[in-house]
């Protein structure tokens, strides 16, 4: 007993010492993972970011929760830096959640801090300082002192904004709304909070914070620019430095751009003129949604210098610039997105309730049937041996038919297997080390139609009748996704008159089908932002045959005429070769066929 007890100890040791060593390690990625956001790395850093997800969402320990989602938020501030807002805000709300009900306060803490942020970039002012008056609440109760950095700095945006909506006398039923909710509206609030940022961040070494209040700070003084010039100008260049340092390109534009502004307003047009020739440095790598403020500026002081010709020129560059903003704006999804997280939050709570309701309903009814069945059981044990002798035949019956479909179903297996033998030997000799991934990908979604042809065999009544339009558009769907497809439009049609078909038919019809689309996909729309892709099955009542119609609106090209067919199109030609098909081929506004069989 008492070596028992030893080994248990001496095992505990080693499991702590293992479960401490890779919480280190996570913690040391994570630390990377955050040096490279700071520096603007942001594809390096959602690359280390996933990977890194992927392995904790594997490890299901407790532990590592807490790690879990400090990573999760990590992949939201990339989402965030790279203007993908509609995504950063479902990644922060679901982290709220989990913290809120794992009790990780201080996760949910940054988390109400970014969501806040969100909720400023698409207007919604009330919104956003309910956030940040929460994570303010939190971090004063668990003394999360080095958040109070970030925690200001919004007050001192929130506060800013509203003073905006008050000068200009736009919204006064929103903005009153904010002001019944401790808003004072005012830019002398916003300098406060602004000072308080920098105050915490210089006392914790908060870079990123210090930077955004100097920036901060630069504008709010800008706001009255004939008194505060230089002192605007002073904030942006301590804000600049910084931004030097991490060389973050677009945020250096836009501090040289804002610094002309205050040489403009103060009459200098030379200096002016030469901050804006080192804000234009940046142009190409600033964001869509401010990029039109580079050439405005530059037009504003053309014109001041009486110089109207240039200005005209940059002012037609802004007005591109502004078209293409506005083409982008995702203000409407992001709060169709907030209202949505509500209304399921408020759901989740009924449906619980509804849930023990119901399983209080079942254990009374349990009860009351356990009590009426011990009444009833000498009557009823006749009854369901009768029952059961009877459930034993129609079993036995049952399995002698199942086998039967058994083997016949077996048999399609060995022939389709012998399918995917034929295409990996053709493969053999075209493969290449530049297109493996490709080469796996295509071979998956062959294998995946094949697997999903097997799916919709219905194997109590047949093994040999296929839903012709639900496994069309299911293996369309699957094919689609398995390309990378997020930064194209890819829209699919698919239409199908025929109801059934035999697996025989099914088989050839579905791989011809993968073929096409990868097709389409990885060649067809290359100079093109949207792609649209139709797929039609009717039935020829004069000649009996089944037409699959394929087309797409991409680049084309002739299928008869091709010169030199790809491993994809002889796959194409040798399966319509065996439906004894028809090929009908046309190359107008992007690729059509027509295969009758």
């Amino acid at each position: 007993m008492r070596m028992f007890k030893q080994i248990s100890v001496v095992l505990l040791i080693i499991y702590c010492q293992v479960s401490i060593g890779q919480n280190i390690a996570v913690d040391k990625e994570i630390q990377k993972i955050d040096t490279l956001i700071e520096y603007n790395q942001y594809d390096k850093a959602r690359k280390k970011a996933d990977s890194l997800y992927q392995v904790l969402v594997k490890i299901n320990r407790g532990e590592v929760l807490e790690q879990r989602l400090e990573v999760r938020l990590q992949q939201g501030i990339i989402f965030d830096n790279q203007f993908e807002h509609k995504k950063a805000l479902e990644i922060f709300l679901e982290v709220a959640q989990k913290a809120e009900t794992n009790n990780l306060y201080r996760i949910l803490c940054i988390s109400y801090i970014k969501i806040a942020l969100q909720q400023e970039k698409t207007d919604n002012f009330y919104l956003a300082y309910d956030y940040i008056k929460a994570a303010r609440k939190i971090a004063d109760k668990y003394k999360f002192t080095d958040l109070y950095s970030k925690i200001y700095i919004r007050y001192s945006f929130l506060h800013r904004y509203i003073g905006d909506v008050e000068d200009t006398n736009v919204n006064q039923g929103l903005n009153q709304r904010l002001l019944d909710k401790g808003f004072i509206g005012s830019i002398d609030s916003a300098v406060y909070y602004a000072d308080k940022s920098i105050e915490y961040a210089t006392m914790f070494n908060n870079v990123s914070d210090l930077k955004d209040g100097y920036l901060t700070l630069g504008s709010l003084y800008g706001k009255n620019r004939k008194n505060n010039v230089s002192l605007s100008t002073e904030y942006f260049l301590k804000a600049l430095r910084y931004d030097k340092k991490l060389n973050n390109t677009e945020n250096i534009g836009a501090l040289y751009r804002n610094i002309a502004v205050n040489y403009l307003i103060s009459g200098d047009f030379n200096t002016a003129l030469k901050y804006n020739d080192s804000s234009y440095m940046s142009y190409d790598n600033v964001n869509l949604f401010y990029k039109y403020i580079i050439p405005q500026n530059r037009a504003d002081i053309f014109e001041a210098m009486g110089k109207t010709d240039s200005a005209y020129h940059y002012l037609k560059i802004a007005y591109v610039d502004v078209v293409e903003k506005y083409n982008l704006e995702e203000v409407g999804e992001t709060k169709k997105l907030e209202e949505q997280f509500q209304n399921d939050k408020k759901e989740a709570i009924i449906k619980n309730k509804n849930q023990l309701l119901i399983f209080i309903l079942i254990l009374v009814i349990v009860i009351a049937g356990a009590s009426v069945l011990l009444i009833l059981k000498n009557r009823k044990i006749n009854t369901q041996n009768k029952t059961i002798n009877k459930q034993l035949e129609e079993l036995v019956t049952t399995l002698d038919q199942k086998q039967v479909l058994l083997s016949e179903l077996q048999h399609r297996v060995k022939n389709n297997l012998q399918h995917v033998i034929s295409i990996l030997e053709i493969q053999k000799e075209s493969i290449d080390f530049n297109n493996i991934d490709e080469v796996i990908r295509s071979n998956q979604n062959r294998i995946h139609s094949m697997a999903l042809l097997h799916k919709k065999l219905n194997i109590s009544e047949s093994v040999n009748d296929i839903d012709l339009k639900r496994y069309v558009t299911e293996l369309s769907e699957l094919v689609k996704e398995s390309y990378d497809t997020y930064n194209k439009k890819i829209q699919l049609n698919i239409s199908c008159e025929v109801e059934n078909i035999t697996i025989e038919n099914a088989l050839p019809t579905g791989l011809i089908i993968v073929e096409l689309l990868s097709n389409s996909i990885k060649h067809a729309f290359k100079d093109r932002a949207v792609g649209i892709i139709t797929i039609a099955i009717t039935k020829d009542e004069s000649t009996q045959k089944t037409q699959l119609y394929y087309a797409d609106n991409g680049n084309g090209f002739d299928f008869n005429t091709t010169s030199k067919k790809g491993l994809g199109l002889e796959i194409i030609v040798g399966l319509i070769d065996q439906l004894n098909g028809e090929i009908d081929s046309k190359n107008n506004a992007g690729f059509e066929i027509t295969i009758s069989f």
